[in-house]
């Protein structure tokens, strides 16, 4: 099977899957959720679909509405729900456990879906070239105080090493066999800079591309971004912003939740934002944040075009 890659990169792939990996993928999810005969999932990812429907679970897609998918979930109340990080910011009620990915899952929002009364409630890290690779539930993820994004242990099987530049590789029966025009390498390059605690868990740094050079510094958003997800942020990001110097200026674009209070918001990130030392950002701006491609991820191209517009850089 033949899947190109979102499009949100400049120069998108496409990823040659055998029969055997996406059966491991399959198995690797089917083992992970479990989902039981007669259950309600909903869902429309293939990862999703195949294993729910072959455990004998009836399967609901979502709706592209917000509204229609709320009241999808209060009529169906699923046992298993899989729906993208932009999806569940519009949402007010679930049921059962909750599972997302292909964009940033912070801790905050994951902590929001609980709250609103899943069960659990899971960040899923996955690529198109594996899938799932690392999961971590909203309560270790909150728990997780040091730098960078909690993502948590390798699911059985998927093998983990730091490249150059400490860039995330992954490998496993899952992984894709290779590019379309490309040899095969059991290796999956996936762009993530990371790290390792002592127990094995990993911890995203960040976008390699995505690194802003600032006075000679090497600043990694992804390392400070989950900081700024306090309880009235939407969605945060870093970006770079080239400032006609040969140099960048680093920015804070915070997206608030609908109803904040931007003077109180904006005091209540002096705290996180004092804290990132030499990283700390030269503007802070509160505004939507852009989103591109089907996962609706942060658009970073645009986000630093809107900032110079606004900044006059």
């Amino acid at each position: 099977m033949i899947v190109f890659t979102s499009g949100t990169t400049s120069a998108p792939r496409a990823v040659v899957h055998s029969r055997a990996g996406l059966a491991a993928g399959m198995r690797t999810v089917a083992a992970l959720v479990a989902p039981q005969p007669g259950a309600a999932v909903l869902g429309g990812t293939f990862f999703v679909l195949v294993p729910a429907l072959a455990a004998g679970a009836s399967v609901a897609l979502p709706a592209r509405s917000s509204s229609v998918l709320g009241r999808q979930l209060v009529a169906l109340r699923p046992a298993e729900t899989y729906l993208t990080p932009p999806q569940l910011r519009s949402l007010d009620h679930f049921t059962g456990r909750v599972w997302t990915g292909s964009a940033p899952a912070p801790a905050e929002l994951l902590g929001r879906v609980k709250r609103a009364g899943a069960r659990e409630a899971w960040g899923v890290y996955a690529l198109t070239e594996l899938f799932p690779a690392a999961v971590v539930e909203e309560a270790d993820k909150a728990a997780f105080t040091e730098d960078g994004d909690l993502l948590g242990h390798p699911l059985p099987g998927v093998g983990v090493r730091l490249g150059e530049r400490g860039e995330l590789q992954l490998s496993g029966p899952s992984a894709r066999h290779r590019y379309l025009g490309e040899q095969p390498d059991p290796w999956v390059a996936t762009g993530d800079r990371a790290r390792l605690t002592p127990d094995g868990r990993i911890v995203l740094a960040g976008r390699l591309k995505d690194m802003v050079l600032r006075r000679a510094e090497n600043i990694y958003p992804g390392l400070y971004e989950p900081a700024l997800h306090l309880p009235d942020v939407e969605l945060a990001v870093l970006v770079g912003v080239p400032a006609g110097d040969g140099d960048e200026r680093l920015v804070a674009l915070v997206q608030p939740r609908r109803g904040a209070d931007p003077r109180r918001l904006r005091a209540d990130l002096r705290r996180p934002l004092a804290a990132m030392g030499s990283a700390r950002p030269d503007a802070l701006l509160l505004a939507d944040v852009p989103l591109a491609g089907r996962s609706r991820k942060p658009d970073r191209a645009a986000a630093s075009r809107y900032c110079a517009r606004e900044l006059g850089l």
